[in-house]
């Protein structure tokens, strides 16, 4: 498993400028990642959006130009990606709160809490090997936590 961080404003996949936002997440990958061979595993990916300034993007459109990008720095193909996690959360926003960052990589935590004051845009970005057992079903009962 990997992880990475962007604080470039994420581009949707029909962006004019979506091919310049896909080469600066490559160069990131580049010198962020340590040296990896290319996957062939079915793999999970989450991408998450923080932002401070208003957008009318949504998560979808958001994630799909980063896993594009990584395509044959990460894996061969995309299609490896069976289990992919986006989301959009507003920093001025009590979702906030409710964020559990325990289980973040150290590597990359440490300059999420230091930037995300300070950055109106951070995209976090995890790669890792499927384990089916990722998949589930109905968010509800974590209400009653």
């Amino acid at each position: 498993m990997f992880a990475f961080l962007s604080h470039h404003r994420p581009r949707s996949v029909n962006a004019k400028t979506s091919e310049k936002y896909k080469r600066g997440i490559r160069e990131i990958f580049k010198n962020k990642v340590p040296a990896i061979s290319r996957s062939e595993d079915d793999l999970y990916a989450v991408v998450y959006y923080f932002h401070r300034v208003p957008t009318t993007q949504d998560a979808d459109n958001i994630s799909k130009p980063i896993l594009d990008a990584l395509e044959g720095l990460a894996y061969a193909d995309d299609r490896l990606v069976k289990l992919r996690q986006a989301a959009i959360v507003d920093l001025r926003s009590p979702a906030m709160e409710a964020l559990d960052l325990t289980r973040m990589p150290s590597e990359v935590f440490d300059t999420f809490i230091e930037k995300l004051d300070r950055e109106d845009h951070t995209v976090y970005v995890e790669l890792g090997k499927l384990d089916y057992r990722q998949l589930q079903f109905s968010y509800e009962t974590l209400r009653e936590v």
